[in-house]
């Protein structure tokens, strides 16, 4: 199995579950890990520029999602929703 192979299967998997997602944004080495990744696709990864990306073959859409899976997203807004239920509900 390719290099680019394994790691199109890591984005896909990701994909489909938001928490390995969330995960993998704090911590990839153990997704590197468990997806029998090389060394050298390790390094690339991490560094996460284009040119290394298309090193390992991932084309520029999953370059895109793959980019976007490894960047921790910001927490929610607290109580955001609550208000804007409060407001609607007339509360």
């Amino acid at each position: 199995m390719s290099g680019a192979y394994r790691v199109q299967k890591l984005i896909q998997d990701l994909q489909r579950n938001p928490a390995a997602a969330a995960e993998f944004a704090r911590d990839q080495e153990p997704a590197y890990e468990s997806y029998g990744l090389t060394g050298e696709e390790k390094a690339l990864l991490r560094e996460g520029s284009p040119p290394a990306l298309h090193k390992v073959g991932l084309h520029p859409n999953l370059q895109m999602k793959f980019m976007r899976l490894k960047a921790p997203r910001p927490p929610g807004a607290p109580g955001l929703m609550d208000a804007y239920l409060d407001r609607l509900l007339g509360r």
